[in-house]
């Protein structure tokens, strides 16, 4: 990963915390920012200037695109969770070139939070590959 895919990680590692840290539901935030045409559109590219807007504006991205306003819960999420999810996410999709929504779908938030414990604490590139080989994703070449 370059500097500028370890950019674009962060960025979204910083909206998932963000959202845990404004009692986001975590379960159901994280699928629909996935699945949304912000993120299908602007995220999951080469290149795209959203990419490098403060996070701020990803929210008023998708409040125009009428594709925000998961619930809020009463138990919070942990926001370093949230921002490893954030991270890994858009890490998967970089390292294999499937769309977020496609990513969601295959490796559910609630299934992805199990491997939190074990994963956190190794190598990017390491866990990316866990968890590649684990739900059975391929890396790009």
């Amino acid at each position: 990963m370059d500097g500028v895919q370890r950019y674009i990680c962060n960025q979204q590692k910083t909206f998932f915390g963000w959202a845990a840290s404004n009692g986001y539901d975590m379960y159901v935030f994280i699928p629909v920012f996935l699945r949304s045409s912000f993120c299908n559109r602007s995220l999951d590219k080469p290149y795209s200037v959203d990419q490098f807007a403060d996070v701020m504006d990803w929210v008023d991205f998708m409040e125009a695109d009428g594709e925000f306003g998961p619930a809020k819960v009463s138990e919070p999420f942990p926001k370093h969770v949230a921002e490893w999810l954030g991270f890994v996410y858009r890490q998967l999709q970089i390292e294999t070139g499937l769309p977020s929504r496609t990513l969601v779908s295959m490796i559910p938030p609630d299934r992805l939070t199990v491997a939190y414990a074990g994963l956190h604490t190794v190598d990017e590139d390491m866990q990316a590959e866990i968890i590649c080989r684990d739900f059975g994703l391929s890396a790009r070449i």
